[in-house]
């Protein structure tokens, strides 16, 4: 494929995993330039054939990422995107109590270590496991194991919140 293709068959699919893990939309839009600037580069220098194109996007715009997170001092909260057509069909309570789980459950993907809140946005977005392995560098047979446990961690801290407790991963 082509450097065209490739940027407008992922381009959408690599901001989204940029801006969900950065929480920040002009941090995701460099974060995502740099990745297909990388792209560019390596398919301009190498006649190496990328075998799989989405996974290596994948690899490094999460590399990019953790760059990002060690070289910033805070963290950004997401905006707050609620359509308005949805608030005119729900009552305040409603409203403020999805609010708070967004901004819970994104506080908890936070507390996971970045690897794993990485993994936990890649299968979010439907990659495969073959695809996870290689863009994490997690051995294919350790990718399950993994993503279960994060995936269980996030699902204990909304039970805790459903039933009013503290709410933090553990």
């Amino acid at each position: 494929m082509t450097f065209d293709q490739l940027y407008r068959q992922y381009y959408v699919q690599i901001f989204k995993f940029c801006y969900r893990f950065a929480g920040d939309q002009e941090l995701a839009g460099d974060l995502t330039q740099d990745t297909f600037l990388k792209l560019h580069l390596r398919m301009k220098n190498s006649n190496e054939i990328i075998d799989n194109p989405k996974a290596w996007l994948y690899r490094v715009a999460g590399n990019n990422c953790l760059n990002s997170i060690k070289k910033r001092t805070r963290r950004t909260e997401i905006d707050n995107d609620i359509p308005i057509e949805n608030i005119e069909l729900k009552n305040p309570e409603s409203i403020l109590l999805d609010l708070e789980m967004k901004q819970l459950l994104q506080q908890s993907l936070e507390q996971l270590s970045p690897e794993n809140h990485a993994l936990v946005l890649m299968y979010s977005d439907g990659l495969s496991y073959a695809e996870m392995a290689e863009a994490t560098g997690i051995p294919l047979n350790s990718i399950g194991k993994t993503l279960w446990r994060s995936i269980e961690k996030l699902a204990n801290v909304v039970k805790k919140y459903e039933h009013g407790q503290k709410r933090t991963i553990s």
